[in-house]
């Protein structure tokens, strides 16, 4: 979802023929004739050359047509719709390239808006301006259930959105005959093709290309986007229950269907058995599964899939596994990732970054200090005026006490990696990869981070600050391993102590750390123990009940992250990021990604909260479990200076 989306919402079998080779593969650029000597050179055509790909009909004869030498003037738009395979509508913008090129014709570009958005309409002074500019064709989607697309919102779901995305392509490789298509045997042909977007509009990147038979996408540019929804919205079994609130309330009004369909009644359901037990039930947690990156790239096989259990399956459909786990193909992605994003954070892109690389292709990663943030208090009273500087004066004089702030989060920071934009980097790959005929040059600076991606990640500490890291920096090279975390107390949030972790959480100083080491940079590996003030074992009596059950004696929760801390001052939390510890025992538990820069007089350390306002109703109600006990080692991301 795009910050302006979040800010909204808290204030208020039938498929169209494709290609007429039906080539089920990209042309191999390996290829060679007779059998031997130098590959064969990829060969672009526009698409009318290819014969049997297009067929116009009286439904399209205002495209503009190569073939009938047709409205060949470039720089429209304007919506198509679609009846979809399931009986919906499919809607989407077609925003043709500035210059029709009828020769080499034009690469496609897809677009995807964020949660609760719509298509893009107007491409003018927008990032799909530049795309035009560029020699592209675009379409920009409503995804089923926003826009002018029909249905309910089913979250990326392979049987519904995965084939109104493929109906698509179908689409457009059969309408727009000025597109791009390439060969190397003169034989088989396969559309050029890219696709763009942020979060939900990342989604949808990943569903097309893992979905997709005829592999038609080269490249793919997804920003703030899951690897598993089930860590991204249930992390350590604990609802993240701001965001969740925010997205369904985000989902439900820029729904196309408002009092008949918005979120699919499934979805509906996992939200209030979510708000009335604490948890997410096991029967949703395959369902999200399903959905999510991780299902493809894990492509584990059908006998190990979980059954989706709904209370409301009779209201809803498509509750099986229509489309197999098969291991994605490689193809060339630019991950790009938010580090104080606390939705989808650093965690999964460098999963996606990671299962991808593995894949093969030409995987590249950066992040940003933008992405989903939670409007917190200097957000929504604003950062300048008499108000905003009174707020600001407050919170300056708490900390000095050592009071910290009660805030969801600070205002979003630059789209950018140090001084390389990230929009700037997204055009310069598309263009590396997928080649248009209009191409303009970008910058030298642009064009050498984008090639040093190729061997390292670019990790924004703060606005125009990064550092660049190799890969083993962040899995292992870089850690600090087994620092001890000496025993510590403190209330969880069924006490009414526990909530004054909200002002004062608890900060452990991290001893035996290497001097001069100041970037704490990667994910970190928590090996804790969380033990009860009470001498009874719940756990051990209460094994027998339901999760959902209260009263156990077992079930805390507490949140875990990167603390720095100056003197009697209040500890900061590193990029506003932790990550929930559930229930009482040993866990080993992967921290949240960073990316920060301590200052000289800091002390690094654990920032533990018995209760956290980014997890809002996501409290221990185990009134057994009064305060615990947290001690054992973490493993700590520092970076040699």
């Amino acid at each position: 979802m795009q910050l302006r989306s979040i800010v909204t919402a808290m204030i208020v079998g039938l498929s169209l023929s494709g290609c007429g080779t039906d080539s089920a593969t990209k042309p191999n650029p390996q290829a060679n004739e007779g059998g031997g000597g130098a590959p064969n050179k990829a060969e672009r055509v526009a698409a009318f050359k290819v014969p049997n790909l297009t067929q116009q009909t009286p439904e399209n004869i205002q495209e503009a047509s190569c073939a009938r030498k047709a409205n060949l003037t470039g720089g429209r738009h304007h919506q198509v719709t679609l009846p979809s395979a399931s009986g919906e509508v499919i809607s989407f913008e077609v925003i043709e390239p500035k210059v029709i090129n009828c020769v080499v014709g034009n690469p496609l570009v897809l677009h995807g808006h964020g949660f609760g958005g719509s298509r893009t309409i107007d491409p003018a002074g927008t990032f799909l301006e530049k795309l035009q500019n560029n020699g592209y064709a675009v379409i920009s989607i409503d995804q089923r259930g926003f826009g002018k697309s029909t249905g309910t919102v089913r979250v990326m779901d392979p049987n519904a959105e995965g084939k109104d995305l493929l109906q698509i392509l179908d689409w457009a490789e059969k309408n727009l005959d000025y597109l791009s298509q390439e060969t190397t045997d003169k034989v088989s042909y396969n559309l050029v093709a890219g696709a763009t977007g942020g979060s939900y509009g990342g989604m949808y990147q990943m569903l097309i290309h893992n979905t997709d038979p005829k592999r038609r996408l080269d490249v793919l540019t997804p920003d703030i986007t899951p690897h598993d929804l089930r860590y991204s919205l249930n992390p350590s079994n604990t609802v993240k229950s701001a965001w969740v609130a925010l997205l369904s309330a985000g989902g439900e009004t820029g729904a196309s269907e408002k009092l008949i369909g918005g979120l699919d009644p499934v979805l509906k359901e996992t939200l209030v058995r979510g708000v009335s037990t604490n948890m997410i039930h096991a029967g949703a947690l395959p369902f999200f599964y399903y959905h999510s990156v991780r299902y493809f790239t894990e492509a584990k096989p059908a006998s190990a899939q979980e059954p989706m259990s709904f209370l409301g399956a009779p209201l809803s459909d498509l509750l099986t596994y229509d489309v197999p786990a098969t291991k994605p193909k490689p193809v060339s992605i630019l991950f790009s990732q938010g580090m104080r994003d606390t939705l989808f954070n650093f965690n999964d892109g460098w999963n996606n970054f990671r299962a991808y690389k593995a894949i093969g292709g030409d995987v590249r990663l950066l992040t940003h200090e933008s992405g989903h943030i939670l409007p917190g208090t200097q957000t929504v009273l604003g950062q300048a005026g008499p108000l905003g500087d009174g707020v600001n004066q407050i919170i300056s004089q708490l900390n000095s006490a050592g009071l910290s702030t009660v805030e969801l989060q600070k205002p979003a920071g630059a789209n950018a990696c140090g001084a390389l934009d990230r929009f700037d980097l997204t055009l310069a790959f598309l263009n590396e990869k997928l080649n248009p005929p209009a191409k303009v040059a970008s910058p030298a600076a642009v064009l050498a981070g984008l090639d040093r991606l190729k061997s390292q990640v670019c990790l924004s500490l703060a606005d125009k600050k990064a550092v660049w890291v190799n890969v083993d920096q962040i899995d292992d090279k870089n850690l600090v391993k087994s620092v001890a975390i000496p025993a510590t107390t403190l209330p969880v949030a069924n006490s009414v102590l526990g909530i004054t972790s909200l002002l004062q959480p608890a900060f452990i100083p991290l001893a035996g750390l290497p001097a001069g080491r100041r970037t704490v940079a990667g994910i970190g590996q928590l090996k804790i123990n969380v033990a009860s003030m009470l001498p009874a074992d719940g756990c051990a009596m209460s094994g027998d009940l339901p999760g959902e059950f209260p009263l156990k004696g077992c079930d805390s929760i507490i949140y875990v992250g990167w603390g720095a801390k100056a003197g009697s001052a209040a500890p900061r939390l590193l990029d506003e990021q932790v990550v929930p510890v559930r229930g009482l025992g040993d866990h080993t538990v992967s921290m949240t990604g960073v990316a920060d820069e301590l200052a000289s007089d800091e002390t690094l350390g654990l920032l533990v909260y018995g209760y956290h306002l980014q997890y809002f109703t996501s409290i221990s109600r185990d009134l057994l479990v009064p305060a615990v006990t947290v001690s054992g080692t973490v493993d700590v991301p520092l970076l040699n200076p």
